[in-house]
């Protein structure tokens, strides 16, 4: 969901039901939010990250994902990825604590394909009509297909297809492709936060400031390879929104058999593609269906409120 809002949804508006319900946590103690001046060595250590997923010729990790806002613990998933030169890709996403996946994404060098292997999850607009009917119909043999030129897809973006509410990791997975994200204009500094032991791996503790630190990413980079063990990403918009990965079983330039990178859809199933947008569009003089959403600052807001008024509706995101 790459970036203020991950999902495209509003600042605040995004809801428990990722998961099914929130869990209190413990809130971190509140961050410095004051813009800070470049240091060249830690910036150097973050290039050196960049530099490393770029130069491998394969890399894989696992990665314990979790996002929490408002001393609430909102989503958690485990993610398993594999990548390989020049454009291979393999991702396997499930709930944390769930050991079989529901979303699976393969790139093979030409596409990527994601298929999920216990039955595509609902959208909303598929509950009823000719796209309930198809759900049913289809929903075990669902998949998707995207041509992927090498360095300028986004494997993070697509995470959000694998289902159950999950969310973009942090650092691109394609970064290891060339892919440059859409953040790293908006870098404007590094800072170095000392060293600290994640296991057993020393780590250099790195802020990276994203336009003048309204985001941060918090990266632990071992000092045996460069990657991270340990990433914090936190969005500061009325509150904190706090993302964290975990990264095991890290390898670089490890063996990974071709066959990791093929899938194919059966010849009986079906592609599924967003409906056209056009399909929803009022016609001209008709009156807008009411709704309601959550304002960045706590409160609510509904498209009534504003009956009469010219209202400029913008669906954003940054990143």
């Amino acid at each position: 969901m790459n970036r203020v809002v991950r999902s495209g949804l509003l600042a605040g508006a995004i809801v428990p039901w990722l998961l099914g319900g929130v869990v209190a946590v413990t809130q971190p103690a509140a961050l410095d939010k004051k813009p800070f001046q470049d240091e060249p060595d830690a910036h150097a250590l973050y290039d050196k990250m960049v530099e490393t997923m770029r130069q491998a010729k394969t890399l894989s990790w696992v990665s314990e994902y979790r996002v929490q806002w408002k001393s609430n613990m909102v989503f958690r998933a485990t993610y398993k990825i594999w990548l390989k030169k020049p454009n291979s890709a393999c991702v396997e996403a499930a709930p944390a604590g769930q050991a079989k996946p529901i979303g699976i994404l393969v790139g093979d060098g030409d596409y990527f394909w994601v298929y999920w292997p216990e039955g595509k999850p609902r959208q909303a607009w598929e509950s009823s009509g000719k796209y309930g009917e198809e759900y049913e119909k289809h929903r075990l043999t669902f998949y998707m297909k995207r041509r992927t030129a090498v360095g300028r897809h986004s494997i993070a973006h697509w995470t959000e297809y694998l289902g159950g509410g999950l969310d973009m990791t942090i650092i691109d997975p394609s970064t290891f492709h060339g892919y440059t994200d859409s953040l790293q204009p908006y870098l404007d500094g590094v800072q170095g936060l000392g060293t600290e032991k994640v296991g057993n791996e020393e780590c250099d503790v790195v802020e990276v400031s994203f336009m003048k630190r309204q985001r941060s990413w918090y990266l632990w980079l071992s000092r045996a390879d460069h990657l991270p063990r340990k990433l914090k990403e936190v969005v500061r918009v009325s509150y904190d929104i706090i993302f964290d990965e975990l990264w095991s079983d890290v390898a670089i330039n490890r063996e990974i058999a071709n066959d990791k990178f093929v899938w194919s859809a059966p010849a009986e199933w079906k592609e599924w593609k967003e409906p056209d947008v056009e399909e929803g569009l009022l016609k001209p003089g008709a009156v807008a269906p009411d709704f309601e959403l959550a304002s960045t600052d706590g409160g609510r807001i509904k498209l009534s409120q504003f009956r009469g008024k010219i209202v400029w509706l913008n669906k954003w995101r940054c990143g």
